[in-house]
């Protein structure tokens, strides 16, 4: 029993020893790594502390190898691997297998063959021909504006020379003063310069007119693309003249003599013209060339200006003479269809005349057409036409002006009418905006009525007088 007893509690102490081994090993999984780890820090120290004392007697000496390593192991140690190198691939003697056995070997070098290739030292001219043709065109266009503006100048200049005596017998101020004004040597007045190609200038201080504009317009010289398209259509240099009539100075009628094409142009364009003169009649039953057309308002007029003088000079010079319009209504072109117009155009009494002038710009066939402009007007402040004559241009004048206010009345009615339309579109959109059924069912029948209503007969209503 004792035996047994014995063999018992020895087996229960072996039992709690190695409970408690396997608790610390489980306590510390690390410590068999320590162990080792201490096994070698102990030599590396030693043999630290051996190295640190021999080094001051010793002399330093080459590495020797291990005995027990083996020459493979000592390459490794040796070579250095440098990640960075970026030609690591050239030195590996496999990258290249093969290589040797697969190209040709030949003593002789190969030959490189450089072609020589001229050098350019000057620029090639040819290259730039377009640069070339524009500054040619840019020098041809300066050199015309040039010599251009200094004939148009030249020939307002020997106008002024050869006719602006005549200018000051028959009017008290001729020309103006300024800066950009050309006048002739020793002189101080002149034409103001308006453009290089047109000259005006203002003439004030006789009877029968309160003034007179005379306008110059030369071909345009100047531009060089005028200059080629006048070579193809010429054209001719013109003097405009305009003269402002007094209220009393003459009886209101219309009269116009023209070139043929001009006298066309004319009674298209012109407001007087196409209302008052809308006939056109030849220059041959008032005696004077047939390339000049007549359009007049009062046969008694025409008569009495168209004297054997006026004849005379119209039928030497007609060539010269574009056209001469005589009118107490004038009020420029014709206005567009577009434009609606609801008070009648001003108007003015005027005679205008164009004449086309030489190759030099007016030499000596131009005095007769001036004397002749104020010997029509002279005509005009003398004339004084019957009774009947006068009836009858006032009763046209009258007729006119009613047209115009009808007119008037009528355009004023249809911008109304476009007016009342537009508001009532704008409401009708409105109406549909909104969500009300009930207001759009009345705005319908509101708008029903209204139709109803206006494409209703109208009655008249007569009022009886209870007896």
């Amino acid at each position: 029993m004792r035996l047994l007893f014995l063999s018992l509690a020895l087996l229960a102490c072996a039992g709690l020893v190695r409970g408690y081994e396997d608790q610390m090993l489980e306590d510390d999984d690390f410590a068999e790594f320590e162990q080792f780890d201490a096994d070698d820090e102990q030599p590396a120290a030693g043999f630290k502390n051996d190295f640190l004392d021999t080094e001051k007697d010793v002399p330093p000496q080459k590495p020797k190898t291990k005995e027990f390593e083996s020459p493979r192991e000592q390459e490794d140690e040796i070579i250095v691997e440098d990640e960075d190198n970026e030609f690591e691939h050239f030195h590996d003697p496999e990258e290249f297998e093969g290589y040797e056995d697969s190209v040709p070997r030949t003593p002789e070098q190969p030959k490189i063959t450089i072609s020589k290739v001229p050098i350019m030292i000057r620029p090639r001219w040819d290259a730039y021909w377009l640069e070339g043709i524009l500054c040619c065109a840019l020098a041809a266009y300066a050199l015309a504006y040039a010599v251009g503006r200094a004939k148009n100048t030249s020939i307002a200049q020997n106008f002024l020379k050869l006719h602006k005596p005549l200018l000051d017998d028959n009017f008290t101020l001729v020309g103006e003063t300024g800066v950009d004004v050309v006048c002739a040597p020793g002189d101080q007045r002149g034409w103001r310069r308006e453009a290089e190609h047109c000259f005006t200038m203002w003439c004030s201080g006789r009877v029968c007119c309160e003034g007179m504009l005379l306008t110059l317009k030369l071909i345009k010289r100047q531009d060089l693309v005028h200059v080629v398209l006048g070579a193809v259509r010429p054209q001719t240099d013109t003097l405009l003249v305009r003269v402002e009539l007094g209220k009393d100075d003459s009886d209101p009628f219309v009269l116009c003599i023209a070139q043929k094409k001009i006298a066309t142009k004319l009674s298209k364009e012109m407001q007087d013209l196409s209302v008052f003169c809308p006939e056109r009649r030849p220059g041959d039953k008032h005696g004077l060339p047939s390339t000049l057309s007549v359009m007049s308002e009062v046969a008694e007029a025409t008569t009495a200006i168209l004297d054997s003088r006026v004849t005379q000079a119209l039928t030497q010079y007609h060539q010269h003479i574009q056209y001469i319009h005589i009118s107490d209504r004038y009020c420029g072109p014709k206005q567009m269809e577009e434009t609606q117009v609801t008070k009648p155009p001003e108007t003015e009494r005027v005679m205008l005349v164009g004449l086309a002038l030489g190759a030099e710009g007016g030499g000596e066939e131009l005095r007769p057409l001036l004397l002749l402009i104020f010997h029509l007007l002279d005509k005009l402040k003398r004339l004084r036409m019957s009774k009947e004559a006068l009836a009858k241009c006032e009763k046209r004048r009258q007729k006119v002006a009613e047209a115009w206010l009808r007119g008037a009345h009528a355009a004023r009615q249809e911008q109304a009418a476009q007016r009342r339309e537009e508001k009532r579109k704008q409401e009708k959109e409105r109406i549909l905006a909104e969500d009300d059924p009930e207001k759009q069912r009345r705005w319908e029948l509101k708008e029903q009525k209204r139709q109803q209503k206006r494409k209703a007969p109208k009655m008249k209503q007569l009022k009886m007088k209870a007896l």
